[in-house]
């Protein structure tokens, strides 16, 4: 389904971001609008989240999926996708260097 450019999976019990973003990728690649709301991957102050937790999952998928346009049901900003791509970009550089040194003691 590569064309398709909208998804809901609104209340779908989910609760691996990393897994199901990635499948999101693969699946459908032109994907514009996305809708992942009460679901545990999806932490909001409606499912018990916090609202760093909403930040941080807004900004992973954001970061994950360069297309992206709509995130649950609100628009994704331009300087909020470079934020994203920043504090993601920085947090796989120092995972990177973390396995370098484990590898290396």
């Amino acid at each position: 389904m590569p064309s398709l450019t909208t998804l809901w999976i609104n209340k779908n019990k989910i609760s691996n971001l990393p897994i199901i973003v990635e499948e999101i990728c693969c699946k459908f690649p032109n994907i514009k609008i996305l809708s992942m709301m009460n679901n545990e991957a999806a932490p909001s102050y409606f499912n018990g989240g916090s609202l760093t937790q909403y930040m941080d999952y807004r900004q992973y998928v954001i970061s994950q999926i360069p297309g992206l346009e709509v995130l649950d049901d609100t628009e994704v900003q331009e300087k909020e996708r470079e934020v994203a791509r920043k504090t993601y970009r920085m947090q796989r550089m120092r995972e990177g260097r973390r396995r370098r040194k484990e590898l290396h003691r």
